[in-house]
Parts: C-alpha cells; structure tokens; sequence
C-alpha cells in the first residue's frame, strides 16, 4: 500500500539528500557575497526569477486557471507557506552576513525536529512522532545552545563578534528555521491535498517577492546591478533546484523525517566553508555538527523501521456494499490486507458478503474510538466501499492522518447542494439547485426560473431514490411532503429538498479512480433512462462508449475537474454527467466505486474495472501517479440494463428461461431471489436485478433488447403482489 523500500530511498530520501547538500553550497556562497552585496537586493531579484520560472512552467503545463485554483481551494495553507517562505529565507540570508555558514545552517535546520514534534501532530493531524525522535530533538536543543554560546563568546569560525551581531544573527538563525520547520508541514499539507511539487512551487514566493521590493523601495543605492550575477546564481543552483528536490522529498516522507534530514546540511557546509579564508577551522562547531548527525541517523533509522511496519498494514474498506462487495477478492489479487468497518447507516438493499472478513469493526459514532481501533489492526488506507461509506471513511481518513480526500468542504461528496456550489466556484458548468425544508421556497424558486419541469430529490439521495420530476407549482407541493415524510435508504430522514434545474442531453457516467490527487478514467458509459410513470425515472440500459471518442474525451476533461473541485484525492469516483447542448454539466458525483456491475464481466469486455484498478491503486499508488495504467479498449459489444417490473410479481426459474435463451444473454444478477414477491419498479432499490448482454453483433443486442422487455410486459414476472 505504500512505494517499497528502495522506491521509498530513491524518491524520498535521496532528493532530501541532495537538497542538504546544494543548500550547504549555497550558505557558504551566500555567506561570501552578502559581505559585500545586500542581502535584500538578492532576494528579490533570486526570487523574482524562481517564481517567474515556476509559474510560467505552471501554467503553460495546466492552464492559468488551474495553475492559481489553490489561491481559492486551499487558500489558508498557501497563505501559510508563503509566511513561512518569507520567515526562513529574509531569516537565513540576514544571519549568513553575521555568523558562520555552518552555525547557520546547522541551527536554523536543527530546529526543525523539535518543532515538528511539538507542532507537527496539531498541524497535520492523524501525523505521529516517534520516542527516539522526541530524544533526538531534544539532544539537538541542547547542542544549538552551545553552538550559539560559541558564536556569541567568539569561539565560530567567523571568531569575534559584537554581542549585537551577534544575538541578531543567532535570533535571525532561528527565525529562519522555525519558518522552515512550519513550512515542511504545510508543503506536505498541500501535497495531501493533492498538489504537485511544481504546483506548490508555482505559489509559495509571493508574499517574501512584495517584501523584499518593497524593502528596496526605501534604499537609496539598491545595488542592483552587482547583485545581479549572483542573483542569477543563486535563483538558479541555490533556489530553483534545491526548491524542487525538497518538495519532491516531502511528498513521499513523513515531516519529522524531512526536518531530521535536512540537519545532514551543516555536515556538508562545513566542508565546503574550507576554502573560505575569511573563516577559520571550528572545534566546537566540529563537535556540534557530528552530535547533530548522530541524531539524525538515530531518528531517521526509527522512522525507518516504523515505515517498515507500515508497509505491512491493512486496508478498511467502510460499507463493502452492492459493488464494494467485490473488492476485498481484487486487494487479495494484490497482496493487500483488509479489514471491514460498518458505517451507522449501511445501504442494506446492497448484496454484501460477511464471509469475506476476518475482521468486521461495527462504528458507533465516535470517529476517534474507531480510528484507535483501526490504528490497533494497523490499517495505512481507508477506503469507501459504497455512498453510505463516504463520509465516514473521509473522517477516519483525516483521523488517522493517512491518504484521504480534501477536508475543506468534505460535505459537497454527499449532500447535493454542496456539490454543485463547489462545481460552480470552481468555474465549471453546473446545474442550477437550490434546498430548503420550506416547500413555498422552493415553489418560490422554481416560478422565479419558469423553466418547467424541475427536477426534486433528498438531498443526499442514490440510486433515483425519491428523485421526481415536476411540471408544475401543484406537484412540487405534493413531492415535497412526500420526501420529507420518507426516509432516506440508509435509514436517516430527509431533512430538506433539493430542487435542480431539469437537464437535457444523452446523460453518461464516468467511473474512475485517484491517488495523490492524480486520476485515472477507467471507463465511460452512455446510459439511458425510462419513464415508469408519477415523474419517476428508472436507469433502463448502457454501453460503453470508446475512449477516444470525441464525446467521451470532453466528458473525461470535464470530469477530472469536478474530482479537482470536489476533492476526491485518494480512491475511487463516479460520476453522471449530462452532455448538453452547450456541453458537460454535472448531475452528481460519488466519492466511491460506481454502479450495480460485475467486474469480471466488465473487464471481459472493457479489458479493466474500476474495482481491479481501485485495488491496484490502493496496492501501488505510483501506479496512478507515474500514470503507468492503460487505458481501457472495448474487445467487445456489452449491453447492461435493468429488470424494470410493470406490475410486480415474482420470478422463477421457467419464467426467466426464455430470457436465458436469448442469444446474446451473458449472465444475469437477482437483486430478488427467485420466488420472492416485489412491487413495481420506481428507482433502482426496487428493481430485481440486472442483465448483461455481449455479442461482437450490436444488431443482435438491439434484438434482445426489445425481446426482454417484451418479456417483462408478458411472463417473465408471473405472479402478483
């Protein structure tokens, strides 16, 4: 469920390193020049031309749009970063002119453990810290204490200087690193939020640019053209790359380790002030920096193991209903332990398999009770099984500090209002709604649109449960007392309506599949729906339809924004979407597996499931990040539609022989066990169950469409209710 060990070292651990070492370069060099150069000019023009590189790389890449969406989604934490942006690197580059570069490097990155393991779990929360890392900052305390004592008594080796110089340097070092600490935990905060290392990159200069300029516009001789060489040099080598590994070092380790390895810097800034004949050789700074790296190897090695043991964890899977009921056989296929929770309010009119579970954790309502229980079975991976299982796997997600979804408006992955607010202030087409308990506001709303019909539903609702259309004031009323009165099918009253503006198109659905913020398409259906009479609609039949077709490519397009909108970051998505006139628009989206299918059958005809691919997902995230996945191809022609029951009735097994005699019959799934009576069907709870039919002839299909339904009008449910 996590990258493997040498994965691990070689996009985590090794950037980190490599980060040590060209920043310890670029303090000594720093320290050189700002002896004769001010600090200030550097830093606004160094970070002028580092953003300038970033951002245009950005939006060239994803448009400006999307570029500058996190000014507005996580806008809290990309104000944080560029604080602390400003805070450590005005900080660093003002201590570089007073102290030695190897007591800077060593005290400002120093300080980072210690506040990670104080600030780091409140935070990043779900984040934890280990003993030997809290033994380890605090041995680090103790040798920035003497280190500083050193630079102030003039045993550096910068040798003496005035106690002022030197306390500012010292107060200005810990500036520096106090801002770097807090800025690991917000860059990984962003990076979990599923933001690229070029993305966060792209943003987090801003504020320290405005302040350095600024600065400048007080200076009477700015010095600009001197500093312009080593400006260039240090935007370059000094900020750009180094800047880079880091973020890329962040996103595949833990703070703590982050903040213990960039503390392997002094090591190499020691060696590289050798040369520097304006510094002397340092016994006590010697002696500082080899205690530092002494604990540094002894936390790095405790995290190490820990990770180890993570790797060995399970995933929870939360309501493993109706389609989630397939994927504990597809985590077995990848060497991926699970365990089952059970939400409050499971959809019980889903197929469920209990046999498959050796652990079956019932939640009562405590989300930190259950996370306890789930950190105990070692569970590194939460996941939805079916849409009672959303929120409650986002939550223990968040708890647990592992992979999850976006928690800055988590309820817009269920209640349907949400939804489409965050559709539409991400920019993106969306069907008007409004909500309220209130059924003359509702009518309110709707005679103010005078657009007839509109369509009400619960606002939490699933399959077409309670969703009507209305074609007037009069039938608006009497639906709104009906959805208020009814429960929902997870057993919860409906507490409000939601009315939305009636689309109009071919309606398909997109299922898919995220890690880190990365999606893959798995696959795209155009469905259709049947009218069964009172405003209600029930799913009637789908295909597939080929991935490179120009309908699927501008659903799919559209599709990847309303996941970026709505958050789903980590496991799988499902969404219906209307293809207007004036193209896609959202009709809802799922933050779980979609729909009623079988995946081996689908993966028969598509060459891949989303269940297969979720699994594969939650085994090898990498997998979805380096985009490795194929894309799925139809080997052949599949139809699946539903048992749509005029009357009710029962089915047995000589009435459901001459729709098993179809030619291109496949299988068939009975929601209803034979024999069993059930009313009409109204919306997908009381249909009985689903068909797939497959033939290379899509002829033959159309054929046996139109035979079934004749059936249902017939015999195929022969027996009254």
């Amino acid at each position: 469920m996590t990258l493997g060990p040498t994965s691990r070292i070689s996009r985590g651990v090794i950037p980190l390193v490599a980060f040590a070492a060209i920043s310890a370069a670029l303090d000594v060099y720093a320290g050189n020049r700002f002896q004769t150069v001010d600090p200030l000019t550097v830093t606004a023009i160094s970070f002028t031309l580092a953003a300038a590189f970033f951002l245009t790389g950005e939006v060239l890449r994803t448009g400006a749009a999307t570029a500058l969406r996190p000014l507005r989604t996580q806008r809290y934490d990309v104000i944080a970063i560029n604080v602390t942006t400003a805070a450590s690197w005005l900080g660093l580059f003002y201590a570089l002119k007073y102290l030695e570069p190897a007591v800077v490097n060593v005290v400002s990155l120093a300080v980072g453990p210690v506040f990670t393991v104080v600030f780091g779990p409140l935070l990043r929360r779900g984040s934890s810290v280990l003993t030997t890392e809290v033994v380890a900052s605090v041995g680090i305390i103790g040798l920035i204490g003497v280190l500083a004592w050193g630079s102030i008594t003039g045993r550096s080796g910068v040798g003496e200087l005035s106690t002022q110089d030197a306390v500012l340097g010292v107060g200005l070092t810990l500036v520096c690193g106090l801002g770097t600490a807090a800025n690991v935990i917000y860059s990984k905060r962003l990076s979990d939020a599923g933001l690229t290392p070029r993305s966060v990159l792209a943003l987090r200069f801003f504020l320290l640019i405005a302040l350095a300029w600024a600065g400048l516009a007080t200076v009477d001789e700015p010095g600009l053209a001197v500093a312009f060489v080593p400006s260039v040099a240090i935007a370059a080598v000094g900020v750009a790359l180094p800047l880079y590994l880091i973020q890329v070092g962040i996103r595949h380790t833990e703070p703590i380790t982050v903040s213990l390895l960039f503390t392997l810097s002094p090591l190499f800034a020691f060696l590289f002030q050798l040369p520097d004949r304006r510094l002397s050789v340092s016994g006590l700074t010697l002696v500082g920096i080899l205690g530092t790296t002494a604990l540094v190897v002894a936390g790095v090695v405790a995290r190490g193991r820990v990770d180890a043991r993570r790797r060995r964890g399970r995933c929870a899977i939360v309501d493993a209903y109706g389609i989630g009921r397939f994927l504990p056989a597809a985590l077995r296929r990848h060497g991926v332990a699970y365990l089952h929770v059970r939400s409050e309010h499971p959809d019980r009119h889903l197929l469920y398999r209990p046999e498959d579970f050796e652990v079956d954790l019932p939640h009562s309502g405590d989300v930190a009770a259950t996370a306890a229980r789930l950190r105990e079975q070692g569970v590194t991976f939460v996941v939805a099984g079916a849409e009672s299982g959303v929120q409650l796997a986002d939550a223990l997600s968040r708890e647990l500090g592992t992979p999850g979804n976006g928690m800055r408006r988590p309820s817009c992955r269920r209640d349907k209002h949400e939804m489409e607010l965050a559709i539409r202030e991400a920019g993106l087409a969306s069907a008007e709604t409004f909500a309220s308990p209130d059924v003359e506001e509702i009518v309110s709303w709707a005679n103010d649109r005078g657009d007839w019909p509109v369509v009400l539903k619960p606002l939490a609702s699933c399959g077409t449960d309670n969703v009507v259309f209305c074609h007037s004031p009069a039938e608006i009323r009497q639906w709104h007392g009906t959805i208020l009165a009814a429960t929902d099918r997870y057993s919860r009253r409906n507490t409000s309506v939601l009315v939305q503006r009636c689309l109009t198109g071919d309606e398909h659905f997109v299922n898919t599949v995220s890690r880190g913020g990365v999606h893959h398409i798995v696959e795209i259906w155009r469905c259709f729906k049947r009218s069964v009479g009172e405003g209600r609609s029930v799913y009637d039949f789908e295909y597939p339809l080929p991935p490179d077709d120009p309908t699927a490519r501008e659903i799919g397009d559209y599709v990847l924004g309303v996941l970026d909108a709505l958050e789903i970051h980590n496991g799988a998505g499902h969404s219906e979407v209307m293809m207007t006139k004036d193209g896609p628009v959202l009709i809802e989206c799922g933050a779980r597996p979609g729909g009623s299918h079988v995946p081996e059958i689908v993966s028969r005809c598509l060459g891949t499931d989303q269940i297969e691919t979720l699994a594969r997902a939650i085994a090898r995230p990498d997998d979805v990040v380096r985009r490795r996945i194929p894309p799925y191809q139809i080997r052949t022609h599949v139809r699946y539609l539903n048992l749509i029951s005029p009357r009710g009735g029962t089915m047995t097994a000589e009435s459901l022989a001459p729709l098993r005699a179809l030619e291109s019959f496949h299988d068939m799934v009975l929601t209803i066990p034979e024999g069993t009576p059930f009313p009409r069907t109204v919306d997908l709870a009381t249909s009985p169950g689903y068909v797939y039919l497959i033939s290379d002839d899509p002829a033959q299909i159309a054929v046996d469409y139109e035979r079934l339904r004749e059936l249902e009008q017939e015999t195929l449910y022969n027996g009254a209710v």
